[in-house]
């Protein structure tokens, strides 16, 4: 089916950046895109599969932020791909003590031409550390996806229905424009070596990932 292929090559669907790290302003709102996923084999070289994903987000409060991303190469493959987020920033940054946010986000996927549909679950927990006087910071966190079903991709038995990724990135801002660099370590417990897909990463489980995110934000400074 189109859509277990379309995992498959996701590596267990934990294919993208973090949504967010820190909240947008009481209603603000923002723009955003990104590009990247898991290191695999070309040519040679280790590269970053170019995914694609476009979104919006909307400050509820100081402390809190809702977001909508769509995966637009996902749609490429007649798939379909939503993610819902909710980000609560619990503290701010404190002298060397870091901001702590965690982001619960919603993942739908539906095969357009066959129906077939998948649900995940997630969270996040971050922590990030402000740099310089223009609103950049570094991050780092923990991403947790669940996987409700037995089968897991590429019609193989889930055995972790448990799956982490591994977080480091530098968001640099100018005024309304917020670009982040981020690299992950995607599905450390799981074997890439039954896959069609050469993923690059430490020994036989999971892959590494590159990603590049943009935010353009509007309304209040």
């Amino acid at each position: 089916m189109r859509i277990i292929f379309f995992f498959s090559i996701a590596l267990l669907a934990a294919c993208s950046p973090v949504s967010m790290v820190k909240p947008l302003q009481k209603k603000q709102w923002a723009a955003t895109a990104t590009i990247g996923g898991p290191l695999v084999g070309f040519g040679g070289a280790a590269v970053p599969v170019p995914f694609t994903s476009v979104g919006a987000a909307y400050g509820v409060d100081s402390v809190s932020t809702v977001a909508l991303r769509a995966h637009t190469t996902a749609a490429l493959f007649g798939v379909v791909q939503l993610d819902g987020a909710y980000l609560r920033q619990w503290r701010g940054q404190e002298g060397r003590i870091p901001g702590i946010s965690t982001v619960v986000q919603a993942t739908y996927m539906v095969d357009k031409w066959e129906g077939s549909s998948r649900f995940y679950p997630s969270l996040d927990i971050n922590a990030w550390w402000d740099i310089g006087k223009k609103g950049g910071f570094v991050y780092t966190g923990i991403t947790s996806w669940y996987e409700l079903q037995k089968i897991g991709t590429a019609d193989r038995i889930q055995e972790y229905r448990w799956i982490p990724a591994l977080n480091l990135g530098y968001t640099r801002s100018r005024g309304k424009w917020n670009t982040s660099f981020e690299c992950k370590y995607l599905a450390p417990f799981t074997s890439h070596e039954s896959l069609t897909v050469d993923y690059k990463a430490p020994g036989t489980t999971g892959a590494l990932g590159l990603y590049v995110g943009f935010t353009r934000k509007f309304g209040k400074p």
